[in-house]
């Protein structure tokens, strides 16, 4: 379960570089991302039907999955693929690490939690965060797109938080999770391929051998592999533990991108990822708790092997 947990960490800090490789290499961004999620969902759904399982849902479930996908992958995947044309896969990372901090408030403006003292610091910590990490890259260069892309994938993230508010709802009413998920995918890629055919123009689209591999990646193990581990392991170990990715996966999207892509990390964006992270934990100290405890586990019984 560890390895698998260490896999998914892992493919979900990478999906920001190879999104920035594919965007970079010429691929409409809209495009870029309509055809990953209707292909995954397509793929997924083909796959439970070649199980001979039911590949219907409910008219309600439906209408979920519809919400969701257009929440959660059309709106947060376009203001991503679109910004990171002008902004870093690490910086764009970081500002996803803000996920977190935004369903708490919807949760607290819909009177569904109680945000205690500790977790109203948090918010505040993960925002001064956020302020600190996109200064270097955006007030010093003074580059409008950059400050326009920035706006846009906290628009996104704000609108996933939404949908992940109603996703938890629907899928404690769903016996299939996996189904649920290949119709929210189908549901947003069509959406983003919507918004392509409205603002893209298709003689833009150049298929390079970075852009097919970058593209294959995201779908096959981004959008299958990745979000199939993920719901493996909520299945195994419950949605607190599988949720703490979201602490990991922007300090590996940093050391990709630094590596791979030459991106700049200052002591600023250290700093704010640094304020991102502590806000975040502090909103979920019980997640944070749970994660200490199955890293002891997995290293004493490491140890004892």
């Amino acid at each position: 379960m560890y390895i698998a947990y260490i896999v998914m960490c892992l493919i979900f800090g990478t999906t920001f570089l190879a999104i920035k490789v594919g965007v970079d290499a010429g691929i409409p961004p809209f495009f870029f991302g309509g055809t990953r999620f209707l292909a995954a969902g397509l793929a997924v759904g083909l796959v439970l039907y070649g199980k001979r399982q039911t590949i219907r849902l409910a008219s309600a479930q439906l209408k979920d999955a519809l919400y969701v996908g257009l929440m959660m992958t059309t709106a947060l995947f376009a203001a991503l693929y679109w910004g990171e044309q002008y902004i870093s896969s690490g910086l764009a990372a970081l500002l996803a690490a803000a996920s977190p901090a935004m369903i708490a408030l919807i949760q607290w403006h819909k009177k569904e939690n109680k945000l205690a003292g500790v977790q109203k610091a948090g918010l505040g910590i993960g925002f001064a965060g956020v302020v600190l990490a996109i200064y270097p890259s955006v007030m010093v260069e003074a580059n409008s797109w950059a400050i326009w892309a920035v706006l846009a994938v906290l628009a996104g993230e704000l609108c996933a938080a939404v949908g992940a508010v109603r996703s938890r709802r629907a899928l404690q009413q769903t016996t299939d999770v996996f189904l649920f998920n290949a119709y929210q995918m189908i549901f947003g890629g069509i959406g983003l391929l919507l918004l392509s055919l409205f603002f893209e123009s298709f003689g833009t689209v150049r298929i390079t051998p970075t852009a097919v591999w970058s593209w294959l990646y995201l779908t096959v193990l981004g959008s299958i592999v990745g979000h199939g581990i993920f719901y493996w392991l909520v299945k195994k170990s419950g949605p607190v533990f599988s949720s703490t990715w979201t602490y990991v996966s922007p300090i590996i999207a940093q050391g990709v991108g630094f590596w791979w892509l030459g991106e700049q990390v200052t002591m600023l964006s250290a700093a704010g990822l640094l304020l991102v992270l502590s806000g975040v934990q502090m909103q979920n100290v019980k997640v944070t708790e749970m994660l200490v405890v199955y890293i002891r586990n997995a290293v004493s019984s490491s140890s004892r092997t």
